[in-house]
């Protein structure tokens, strides 16, 4: 794994996202822990690596589809909770929806960033 690669991609979502980005982190999943960050919150980085695995042990366990590229959580105040998972990792991020919409989110600036990723993660 390529740490300066995942850094890169995590300015990359910076850069695109600008103000709309709050908070983000590439987790690893096993251990909940933070590997690149911007404004990270280890709690919440803990948080949703637990909640991921629920989520997908859920879904499995309930005949439903698995869980696919990423799923979200609308919060108050125009705020949203976006998480990635990818393989061992999960790329949480706290976005404000009026400065970043979601449509541009995941379909402009989530492709970019998962390309840079998967460059990081196999070298």
């Amino acid at each position: 794994m390529n740490i300066q690669k995942m850094r890169e991609a995590m300015d990359l979502l910076v850069e695109e996202l600008g103000g709309g980005l709050l908070a983000s982190d590439i987790i690893n999943t096993s251990d909940g822990q933070s590997i690149v960050g911007v404004n990270p919150q280890p709690a919440a980085s803990a948080l949703f690596a637990q909640a991921t695995s629920y989520l997908k042990k859920s879904l499995e366990g309930s005949g439903f589809p698995a869980l696919g590229r990423y799923w979200l959580v609308d919060l108050v105040d125009r705020k949203a909770v976006i998480i990635l998972p990818l393989g061992e990792f999960i790329w949480g991020m706290l976005v404000d929806t009026q400065k970043a919409p979601v449509g541009l989110i995941l379909n402009v600036s989530v492709p970019k960033i998962i390309s840079l990723y998967e460059e990081a993660i196999t070298e």
